[in-house]
């Protein structure tokens, strides 16, 4: 098994909050899909829904990347796993 590196880096929780755009877009989709009534419909913004959350997972993971270049020591916490 090859090694690793984990790396584990503190943030503050208020900053994960939604916004309040965040909250309206959620409020909107959400009516949008409460009328929905074809079983295919629901499959189709499902799996629509999917490709957005994962693209949104991949963004994220490579921000997180690059911050952890840029983050001071202070913040950052690195273990070499073998």
């Amino acid at each position: 098994m090859s090694s690793y590196e984990l790396v584990e880096l503190t943030l503050d929780p208020d900053e994960a909050e939604p916004t309040l755009e965040d909250e309206f877009t959620m409020t909107l989709v959400g009516k949008d899909i409460d009328k929905l009534e074809d079983p295919e419909s629901l499959k189709i913004v499902s799996k629509q829904l999917l490709k957005v959350i994962v693209h949104k997972q991949a963004m994220i993971r490579a921000l997180c990347k690059r911050l952890i270049d840029l983050e001071s020591d202070t913040n950052l916490r690195k273990i070499k796993i073998q």
